[in-house]
């Protein structure tokens, strides 16, 4: 179902009475709510989807004016209003208060019949969820504390709004963080106090302090998992930033530093606990008035605490490092702390509409503003207006004088943008509604420095008074399209000069390597990315006319300039062809155009446009192991093709582990169960949806088809209900999931887990062949499912695969990999009751690690890392014999600067690679979900869609060079060992993982 259609379905059920939904309305609602940027959670996205109804509005409409009677609750699904004080002696004077933008709720107050207390203006086009109030009420009534917790209604409604509020003492309960920090300052305290000394800074002396080299030390040192030293700056970073640490000389960076001194805060060490973790000495809580009773404290126990210390610390070391570069004045920023805040603001939502270049000046200027107390005004009501604020942790509440209360604003919510433009006095009074909250700040003199400087470098142009199209001059002095019309864009292009020059050279038959792009880029970048904003149909029709342009500027060109325009719609869509690969070619709306052009350029006599797509087809068809897609192109395309290869390695003949890419019309076998115990076996296309696959069953299963719907249960019994347009369900699935047929409505969430995943159904580990070997079909095999990939899969998953009814299935079977190696590790290491050979199964593991990452296989090396640092294998004490050898592959785990030090490891690497996938497809999800698609005057934000064309670029650099000839030597060796890798079994259920754990090493027991 195409993002249009999917977008109609979802409003028409939504434009339902409530009463007449059935639960497929009610499924197709809340689906699309949760990948929307509300933050209720699920339980109340349920509720809204029962209740909630669509309405949609044009700019400059009042929804309701001050003292009005409330009726609906509202929520913005898309556009943007304003909401507005007015002067209760002038109706026609009104002032900005902020502004509501998707994600954004409003009219509280209808919920318990108050009325409305300010006004709400659509600024453009706007859609609307809106529930009835009675019916909010419910809901709130339901989930009380959840709603208000979440937009402040019991201020609003139980109490009368004061002009100050009392600053009140913090909670005696402490967070997670300070809870960790607290007991570990205690375990120091009492068991490792030779760590704190007295030293002499400056001529007077301080007691009680460590230097942070030292205190980087020890951590390590004292850590059952080994973590880098980068990663404990972090660690201690977030405990001087959250007070429960200081430096003496009160500054505000951790160093790694043997001069620099630091101590703990004596009264921030309050009692707090530290949350309850899967560690079994933590199973019952452990709270600082245990770790008083030091005298009975064995020495194992004492490291338990410290391990699950440092776990909950670790978890907040890169956010802290984060806060610290902030907290530096921009004038003490390096260009490494500049890039670094510049990847961080690509993930903030209110930055999403700027373009790069206004985002990397930002990074240089903004600056981090902390509030420890809640009660706290920003700014009064009246006051002059001078910054701007994003909120990064924490919430506000907006008031306006005597009427109190008007919204609540959230993490990622802004407000204080409209005294950066018009130089206005506040509209409103901002109040700090929790502790420690932290904001980005912009102040008003750097942003329209900014601005000024980015509007002196951008070209717009204009049709009928309405921009079409935004280029912004480089460094370089070139142009660069930034944001515009999906047509406009693509006459650019036609425009534009393509210089078709080689990227890359394949090194197998299967790989989707040779990419032709132009020289900057914006070509390959809007062809590739093209189906999440403009359908084939457009594209072609637009190609089409550009070529049989008949304007009067056009027939005033010469005949070698009205030749030279025809070429680029050939050379444009040979680049198509050889971007978005066969299953463009298949598209009969394409195939159309391609008998189009060949007639017109047989015409025109233009045969080398006609060669030029011919090459492009048979390219296309090699690379991406199809056969069968002459019979649709046009005729003298057929006779010209030929069978070309632009590689310079043969193909890779590999016995059994070499796969050909995953076609839509492929069929594959898969069996369907039911609950009570009977399953079919069906042989389906990877594109049937998941509609025909339970009719088909329950024809099968003799079952009604209208009464069921296709579930998969993972082996955890969990149930994950599928869409009836799914397609490539089989590959989208968890290791050892199932298909289910279950009655429509069932009320379980949960069924009972798989009974039939046990140890001893697992193939014998290959314990006698050597680390090398394995760790070279690993690679073989993953090099295989990598080079299968295409292209315009990343931007289906990237997108949203469920707009597109597209396969995926070749992206999906790269990514399961990952989940199958990392289960592999932990079952064969937990199903080995005897200790001698876990050790020597651990210490395998650990050389194939080695011998993967010295192939370049990044994606094999961190799974089995991850398996082993998995709280189930890393809890085995008595196994682990061999931690040094560890530590280095540990340290390129460190997630601090966002995974800085594998980035740059990866990044170094010369092809070919098997990268680090799950990693690489977080980066494509933030980078959807930090940044708009549309701008707020309904361009496509193409700067995105660049950023995501360079993911996928780079992705195939790594699939550059040829495998090396030791590999090429193990291709067809061994084959039992081929089948074994390619056919992993292994247990991915996380509880019975943690009782074969459990019983391969049972846990010491706490003497406290």
């Amino acid at each position: 179902m195409s993002d249009e259609m999917a977008m109609w379905h979802w409003i028409s059920c939504l434009e339902k009475r409530p009463s007449t939904r059935n639960a497929e309305d009610v499924d197709t609602i809340h689906t699309k709510l949760k990948v929307r940027p509300f933050v209720y959670p699920d339980e109340v996205l349920r509720e809204l989807s029962r209740y909630a109804v669509y309405t949609s509005f044009l700019g400059k409409v009042t929804l309701y004016r001050p003292g009005e009677e409330g009726h609906y609750w509202y929520a913005v699904i898309s556009g943007s209003l304003e909401m507005l004080d007015v002067d209760p002696d002038d109706s026609d004077k009104t002032s900005s208060i902020c502004f509501l933008k998707e994600g954004d709720s409003f009219g509280e107050s209808a919920i318990f019949g108050k009325s409305r207390q300010t006004m709400i203006v659509t600024c453009d086009f706007t859609e609307l969820l809106c529930v009835e109030a009675v019916l909010m009420k419910r809901i709130y009534e339901t989930h009380k504390d959840v709603m208000d917790k979440l937009f402040g209604l019991k201020q609003e409604v139980k109490e009368e709004v004061k002009e100050e509020v009392k600053e009140e003492d913090p909670p005696e309960e402490g967070t997670e963080l300070m809870g960790a920090g607290n007991t570990l300052a205690q375990l120091i305290k009492e068991h490792f106090s030779d760590l704190m000394s007295d030293h002499r800074v400056n001529m007077y002396t301080y007691k009680n302090c460590c230097s942070g080299r030292r205190l980087v030390d020890w951590v390590i040192s004292q850590s059952a998992t080994t973590r880098s030293r980068s990663l404990v700056v972090g660690m201690w970073q977030a405990l001087l930033t959250e007070g429960i640490l200081q430096h003496v000389l009160k500054e505000q960076d951790f160093k790694d530093d043997p001069l620099i001194f630091y101590q703990f805060v004596e009264h921030r060490r309050r009692a707090a606990t530290v949350k309850p973790s899967s560690s079994a000495s933590l199973q019952e809580g452990v709270a600082t008035k245990r770790v008083r009773s030091a005298s009975s404290t064995d020495r194992s126990s004492v490291s338990s605490l410290l391990d699950d210390c440092f776990d909950t610390i670790a978890h907040l070391g890169p956010e802290a490092m984060l806060y610290a570069v902030l907290a530096k004045s921009p004038s003490d920023r390096t260009e490494e702390d500049q890039e670094f805040i510049y990847e961080e603001l690509q993930n903030v939502r209110a930055f999403g509409h700027l373009s790069n270049a206004v985002k990397k000046a930002l990074a240089a200027c903004v600056k981090l503003e902390c509030h420890p107390k809640a009660g706290k005004y920003l700014f009064h009501q009246g006051d002059k207006g001078d910054s701007w604020y994003i909120i990064l942790k924490g919430s506000v509440n907006v008031m306006i004088g005597a009427k109190g209360i008007v919204c609540t604003l959230h993490e990622g919510d802004e407000f204080g943008k409209l005294a950066l433009i018009n130089e206005g006095v506040r509209s409103a009074s901002v109040q700090l509604r929790e502790d420690n909250c932290r904001f980005l700040k912009i102040e008003r003199q750097d942003f329209k420095r900014i601005l000024l400087s980015v509007e002196s470098s951008t070209v717009k142009l204009k049709e009928h008074g309405r921009e079409v199209l935004i280029l912004e001059k480089t460094g370089l002095g070139r142009y660069l399209v930034v944001k515009g019309t999906p047509e406009k864009m693509l006459e650019h292009l036609l425009d534009e000069e393509i210089n078709l020059v080689e990227s890359g050279m394949p090194s197998s038959g299967y790989c989707l390597l040779m990419i032709y792009v132009s020289i900057d880029t914006f070509a390959h970048d809007f062809l590739l990315t093209s189906p999440a904003f403009m359908s084939t149909t457009a594209i072609c029709e637009g190609m089409l006319s550009h070529y049989r342009n008949t304007s009067t500027e056009a027939t005033q060109l010469s005949p070698e300039q009205q030749i030279e325009r025809k070429e680029k719609v050939a050379k444009a869509v040979s680049l198509w062809i050889r971007t978005a690969g066969a299953e463009l070619v298949k598209d009969q709306v394409f195939l159309k155009l391609l008998k189009t052009l060949q007639d017109l350029m047989s015409a025109d006599r233009l045969e080398a446009g006609v060669k030029l797509l011919t090459e492009a087809l048979s390219d296309s068809m090699r690379r991406t192991g199809a056969s069968s897609l002459g019979s649709g192109l046009p005729s003298k395309m057929q006779m010209l093709k030929k069978k070309t290869s632009t590689s310079m390695e043969p193909e890779i003949k590999m016995g059994i582990c070499m796969l050909p890419p995953c076609q839509p019309q492929d069929k594959i076998p898969i069996r369907v169960h039911t609950l009570e115990h009977t399953c079919c076996r069906l042989q389906v296309r990877l594109d049937a949806t998941a509609r025909s696959i339970v009719v088909e069953a329950c024809e099968k299963l003799h079952l009604s088809p209208d009464k069921y719907e296709l579930c998969e249960v993972k082996s955890s019994g969990e149930k994950v209900v599928l869409k009836e347009t799914d397609v490539s369900v089989q590959s989208e699935m968890s290791v050892n999931g199932r298909l289910f047929a279950i009655p429509r409505n069932h009320p379980d969430k949960i069924l009972p887990p798989l009974q039939d995943q046990v140890p001893t159904s697992i193939a014998e580990f290959p314990e006698q062949e050597s680390s090398r070997e394995i760790a070279a079909h690993l690679t073989i095999y993953d090099w295989n499912l990598f080079c299968n990939v295409q292209q315009m899969e990343f931007i289906y998953q990237i997108f949203g695969r469920h707009k597109f009814g597209k396969i995926t299935t070749n992206l999906d079977h790269l990514l399961l990999r990952f989940n199958q190696i990392q289960y592999w590790v932990i079952t064969e290491l937990c199903r080995e009751m005897d200790l001698q050979k876990r050790g020597i199964v651990l210490r395998k593991f650990i050389k194939i690690a080695e011998h993967c990452k010295n192939y370049n296989n990044l994606n094999s090396f961190f799974a089995i890392v991850v398996g082993l640092i998995n709280g189930a294998v890393s809890r085995l004490h008595q196994t682990w014999k061999y931690k040094r050898k560890f530590e280095s592959f540990e340290s390129l785990m460190d997630p601090s600067r966002n995974h800085k030090v594998l980035r740059a490891y990866q990044c170094k690497l010369q092809p070919p690679v098997v990268p680090f996938m799950p990693l690489i497809m977080k980066d494509s999800f933030f980078l959807h979900e930090g940044n708009a698609s549309l701008s707020g005057d309904g361009l496509i934000n193409f700067e995105k869609m660049r950023l995501v064309a360079e993911k996928i670029r780079g992705l195939c650099t790594f699939r550059q060079g040829a495998l090396s000839q030791e590999l090429k030597t193990h291709a067809n060796k061994n084959p039992s060992l081929q089948f074994y890798i390619r056919e992993l079994k292994v247990v991915d259920n996380d509880q019975t993982l943690a009782q074969m754990s459990h019983k391969a090493e049972p846990p010491r027991p706490l003497n406290l």
